[in-house]
């Protein structure tokens, strides 16, 4: 199936020089400056920051004079920096800490971990994979240094994200659909490679003991602040049903919260921005889908033990390893050819997790990326088939095969019911995630959960019918 090429920007993104460094810096400082209260941020985090000692460590770690810092990006979680040096030579610094200010409210010990376990699963990658990963040449963990916050010096990755050339009507540059197929297909080879080469006995987050040069398996590093999730303990779990009933206390307690009831009014007055919804009906849907929550966690926690998991569960499928955000704007591609993939960034929050959920749980390919441009659409639907392909054709075939492939997608949904907070998931969707789920489950389960499936929808709005009908399909 061709796409057809015409005045449609669809025409391919053509080899470009890579930027210099004080591109880069120009356009950092247009993105900051767009927004005011970005800016203040930034500024906010800079000026806590001792780039002068940066700049000291630098030259002590090259060997040879830095004599230039440089501000070139800003994530979630942290801020890259440029070494340039009097050789002409540069290296990549990314210091904890960004505008978004995501980590600012976050214990320092919670942080600290996160960062070794990201950095612990980089060197698992490169020990055992392809995947190109981010090259470190030193890291310092912890927060009493004289920078001011965790940092790691890197080589440069030379290549730009995928999310800016990804296809769209909008972006006269981006990629045609055989471009962006093959990229597709390696970041498919990427995931499957994941799974592979598994031989965790846990599921929570990588560790790796310097002393005894081993990796292991310890507590659970998410993004989200876990010293605010009541009830909630970090594992690591030895087995996919501990792991979900871990999830479930936490969701259950987080039910009780006092702020729980208007944290989900400002969540669907948020969704439905566009209609101005009356408070009272608002009001009305948050404490109809408290009562739906409250039923569902009950019920799952008193029949768990009746989900037999354990054919699942090592030896019989491995613990994988996740990257916890395999989005487009984590994928870097070369400048000259926009087809090969240069490098895999961003791992922190990556965790090691049951095949079912580690094989599904995929941002790259979401559908939410593309308008309802038919070419868009038909281009999403190819690289889907691609991804799909490059799995059977990779995984062990008695794992993923035609048969297994359904029960391990409605187990998959099981996780989703499970871990998704309640604040935010619109009952519909809730909805189709168990119907999913019950799909290819035997009879005695449906049978189990029916009371769910007969509860109907509450008070369910247009906006929660409509993301159901997207995503949960």
């Amino acid at each position: 199936m061709d796409i057809a090429m015409s005045a449609h920007p669809f025409l391919g993104c053509p080899p470009q020089t890579p930027p210099e460094i004080q591109d880069l810096v120009h356009n950092e400082e247009k993105r900051t400056q767009a927004s005011v209260s970005r800016s203040e941020a930034s500024e906010k985090v800079l000026a806590s920051r001792d780039l002068h000692a940066l700049q000291n460590v630098a030259s002590m770690v090259m060997q040879k004079k830095a004599k230039e810092v440089c501000l070139i990006g800003q994530g979630g979680f942290n801020q890259v920096f440029a070494i340039i040096f009097e050789d002409g030579t540069d290296i990549v610094a990314r210091i904890n800490g960004s505008r978004a200010l995501q980590d600012s409210d976050k214990p320092r010990a919670e942080i600290v971990r996160r960062i070794r376990s990201e950095f612990a699963t980089i060197r698992y990658i490169q020990a055992n994979t392809t995947i190109p990963v981010p090259e470190i040449i030193f890291l310092e963990n912890d927060f009493d240094n004289d920078v001011g916050a965790p940092y790691s010096l890197q080589k440069r990755i030379i290549g730009r994200m995928i999310s800016d050339i990804w296809p769209s009507k909008f972006n006269p540059s981006c990629m045609n659909g055989e471009q962006a197929i093959c990229a597709i297909e390696q970041v498919a080879d990427f995931e499957c490679q994941l799974s592979r080469f598994s031989n965790f006995d846990s599921i929570g987050s990588l560790e790796y003991d310097e002393v005894k040069n081993e990796f292991r398996v310890g507590p659970v590093t998410p993004l989200q602040k876990l010293s605010t999730l009541p009830g909630f303990y970090p594992g690591p779990w030895k087995s996919s049903i501990e792991y979900l009933r871990s999830l479930i206390s936490t969701h259950k307690a987080t039910l009780q919260q006092s702020d729980w009831l208007e944290n989900r009014r400002a969540f669907f007055t948020y969704m439905n921005k566009a209609n101005s919804p009356k408070i009272e009906d608002i009001d009305m849907e948050a404490r109809s889908d408290h009562t739906h929550f409250i039923t569902w966690y009950n019920m799952l926690e008193a029949n768990l033990d009746h989900l037999d998991l354990s054919p699942f569960d090592p030896p019989h499928y491995p613990f994988v390893l996740l990257h916890e955000d395999l989005n487009i704007g984590n994928v870097m591609v070369d400048y000259e050819d926009p087809t090969k993939v240069v490098a895999v960034i961003d791992w922190e929050g990556s965790r090691v997790v049951p095949f079912w959920v580690g094989n599904f749980y995929s941002s790259f390919l979401n559908e939410s990326d593309y308008s309802n441009d038919p070419k868009e659409q038909e281009i999403y639907c190819r690289m889907v088939e691609t991804r799909d392909e490059t799995r059977k054709k990779n995984l062990d075939p008695s794992l993923w095969n035609e048969n297994t492939i359904p029960v391990l997608r409605s187990l998959f949904n099981l996780y989703q019911l499970v871990s998704l907070p309640p604040t935010c998931i619109p009952v519909p969707l809730f909805s189709t995630l168990l119907q999913n789920f019950l799909a290819s489950r035997p009879q005695d389960e449906v049978d189990m959960f029916r009371p769910m499936l007969e509860l109907g929808l509450g008070h369910a709005n247009e906006a929660s019918k409509a993301m159901a009908r997207r995503f949960g399909g």
